[in-house]
């Protein structure tokens, strides 16, 4: 039995001593591994490749809106343009009621 203890804590032992020996292996490549991280976390992040999207987007959107704004302008256009087609159809249509009451009229005056 002092045979299979031993053994045990032979075990054991050998197992602290690994995972002792494995834990420092992590922490120095976690710190092996920020260090590069930090030196090299600049040519990551590219601000002058986003800037250039960013203006390109916002160059796009520009063109969006003057698109939109032409065609808002042709929609009023066209808007009154249909609006003086019934102005015009409304005084065509005065005129002649006008000019068929004056002739009533003077054709009631001439029979007096």
């Amino acid at each position: 039995m002092q045979k299979e203890i031993r053994k045990f804590v032979a075990a054991i032992s050998t197992l602290g001593l690994l995972a002792g020996c494995s834990e420092t292996g992590v922490i120095e490549a976690k710190k092996d591994d920020t260090s590069v991280s930090a030196q090299n976390i600049r040519p990551f992040v590219d601000h002058d490749g986003l800037a250039r999207r960013f203006e390109n987007r916002a160059s796009k959107l520009l063109e969006i809106a003057a698109e939109h704004e032409k065609r808002l302008a042709v929609g009023l256009v066209q808007k009154y343009k249909l609006a003086a087609e019934k102005a015009t159809e409304s005084a065509v249509h005065h005129r002649t009621v006008s000019q068929l009451a004056k002739r009533d009229y003077i054709a009631s005056r001439a029979s007096h």
